[in-house]
């Protein structure tokens, strides 16, 4: 049992990786999604011509949030190369800062000219909200020098940028658009947008990873207070 332990534990990889994986895996299909958007001559663009402008720095932006915010877990990173998790961090919130008014100003467009209802708006109005909030904390606590809970609400922010993420992948992918599709018409029909069910997950998946963690984190420090407890007892039984 103790050599298939041993396997298991050198083999198996982090949980932390598998759900960078999965982030990776999101945003290439969103970008094969979204590569229409490079086609001047796609019928689509005739969707986009009243907002295309303003595309150009929300698009920027909330990529450079959605690429860079992983970057900001590495404990690597942060140990070693401290100045560059600084950088990083604060092109995240300034990324943040601009990407969630632009879109929000994107959505009132699409309500003024017809191409999107008001529940749309609505939605987008609390999601961006929500953003700025925890990223905002985030930012704040760690001018405070409370590191943890700066970690803490770093995490809640992302999890929040993931709905963009989110969304649009469950368009690409069939049985997951199955999934949802009760609870999205269910929502719809009573004039609600069904972005605020993934809002609703994104911040009960947020606490359960920051909750994972810190069991993580206290079965970690018990381990290693066994073992100095065990050393102890062995140095003493040895003299």
């Amino acid at each position: 049992m103790t050599v298939a332990r041993i396997f298991l534990h050198s083999w198996l990889p982090r949980p932390k990786y598998v759900l960078f994986a999965a982030i990776g895996l999101m945003m290439l299909i969103v970008l094969n999604r979204d590569r229409v958007l490079l086609n001047p001559q796609d019928p689509i663009g005739e969707h986009y011509a009243y907002f295309k402008w303003w595309l150009l720095p929300h698009g920027i932006t909330g990529a450079l949030a959605l690429f860079l915010g992983p970057l900001q877990f590495s404990d690597r990173l942060r140990q070693r190369l401290l100045p560059w998790h600084r950088v990083i961090g604060r092109i995240y919130v300034y990324g943040v800062a601009v990407a969630v008014p632009v879109g929000i100003y994107i959505e009132y467009i699409k309500y003024v000219h017809t191409i999107a209802p008001l529940r749309l708006l609505i939605a987008t109005s609390g999601f961006g909200t929500l953003f700025l909030l925890t990223t905002g904390m985030g930012f704040f606590m760690v001018k405070h020098r409370n590191i943890q809970a700066h970690r803490n609400w770093m995490t809640r922010s992302y999890a929040v940028a993931l709905i963009f993420l989110e969304t649009r992948c469950v368009d690409q992918i069939p049985w997951l658009s199955r999934m949802v599709d009760w609870p999205s018409r269910t929502l719809e029909t009573h004039s609600i947008s069904d972005i605020w069910m993934y809002i609703a997950f994104s911040i009960i998946a947020a606490e359960l990873a920051l909750r994972c963690e810190k069991l993580i984190k206290k079965r970690a420090s018990m381990k290693k207070a066994t073992a100095a407890r065990r050393k102890v007892s062995i140095a003493s039984g040895m003299t």
